[in-house]
């Protein structure tokens, strides 16, 4: 007897937020509400499509906060002026001029031990730029500040510094407004218990015709019906399946025992253990990186993954002003947890640069720096 199989287990089980969503939304697709109220189950079908929707809602909320773009906006912008100010101190440590090379002396010295302010996690790079100010502005180093007539520059780091964190503290009271509200985890049991409801009462329709009535002309809706729902479900079975997911394949709806729990795994603290060319290497001097040819890094935690509000991880240089250098996508070769091969930058000026990689492993916000602690050279 032709029916819509089980898939409950595999959506319960195995699929996440965003192929759940999809499947429960393909579905409604298909079983729309005027085949509901065609077949008199518009009962049965208005619970399972209210609570879709609660989920839609839900789920179109949680993929990006409200003042995310507004946040990396000011992030830049007060990272452009940080950037700026350590530049022209850095720039005039070379100066002819002995008073303002004095003077960046000085102030490359106070900055020290916030010049990577800008590498760190939001709240963290607002701390550290709040110190630094605090030094600039000091009665020790503010003649130093105004001899390289860097005054203006500080007043609008301030004010940047300061706007950026009005805006991130607001998104923080954003995400707590929103964590109290009805999430995923608590919509989809619901939206696949109506889901249940729904494909047992098409399933039965079917029957009846098949048995009592045989009406072609409703077999054959009913069937089509049944093929599109099953065609959906072989889709995200396959999906599960390349992604090392077990989909259930047993016939009955009911929810599978809960596993015992097991104890967490111990995190893993993302880690570079060895960085060195792979093409052109000089055994007399390893750091030595040959532009346009393949590098390797080794270590553990290394896998790339990408922020759930879209921003892309990103092998980065780090040149003698702190410019970020990021990588193209295409130039990652192999990405796994202890290793990742990626053609070096062809286009960079030969000469020193630090090395990191920002990466969001479990979904985080903010990137994960994981940086190699020794100087490279780009040949």
């Amino acid at each position: 007897m032709k029916k819509i199989k089980a898939i409950v287990r595999s959506l319960k089980n195995y699929a996440r937020n965003g192929e759940h969503y999809r499947y429960h939304a393909d579905v409604t697709n298909i079983i729309t509400p005027i085949l509901a109220e065609k077949y008199k189950i518009s009962l049965i079908y208005s619970p399972y499509i209210t609570l879709f929707n609660d989920e839609k809602l839900v789920y179109k909320q949680n993929m990006k906060f409200d003042l995310t773009e507004e946040i990396e906006s000011k992030d830049h912008i007060r990272d452009e002026l940080f950037i700026y100010l350590k530049g022209i101190i850095e720039g005039n440590l070379h100066c002819p001029i002995e008073a303002k090379k004095a003077a960046a002396k000085k102030l490359d010295y106070a900055l020290s031990p916030y010049k990577k302010a800008n590498d760190l996690p939001y709240a963290e790079n607002t701390s550290e730029i709040e110190n630094a100010l605090e030094e600039l502005k000091s009665e020790k180093y503010a003649p130093s500040v105004t001899e390289l007539g860097l005054d203006d520059a500080v007043t609008q780091l301030e004010a940047a510094n300061l706007d950026f964190n009005t805006t991130y503290q607001a998104r923080s009271g954003e995400k707590l407004q929103r964590s109290e509200r009805v999430s995923m985890k608590t919509l989809r049991p619901q939206v696949d218990e109506a889901y249940v409801a729904v494909v047992n009462a098409i399933n039965a329709l079917y029957m009846a015709n098949e048995i009592a009535t045989k009406d072609e002309t409703t077999r054959e809706e009913l069937g089509g019906i049944i093929d599109s729902v099953n065609a959906l479900i072989v889709q995200l079975e396959e999906t599960l399946s390349r992604r090392g997911s077990s989909p259930s394949t047993d016939d009955e709806e009911e929810p599978e025992p809960e596993p015992t729990p097991t104890p967490e795994p111990e995190p893993t603290t993302p880690e570079i253990t060895k960085f060195y060319p792979k093409e052109g290497a000089n055994p007399d001097k390893p750091l030595d990186f040959p532009r346009n040819k393949t590098a390797v890094l080794e270590g553990k935690g290394l896998k790339l993954v990408d922020s759930p509000e879209g921003k892309k991880t990103q092998l980065v240089l780090i040149n003698y002003v702190d410019q970020r250098m990021p990588h193209e996508d295409s130039a990652i070769l192999l990405n796994t947890d202890e290793k990742i091969e990626f053609t070096m930058m062809y286009d960079a000026a030969e000469g020193q640069y630090n090395f990191q990689i920002e990466t969001y492993p479990n979904g985080t916000e903010e990137a994960v720096v994981i940086k190699y602690p020794e100087t490279i050279t780009l040949i």
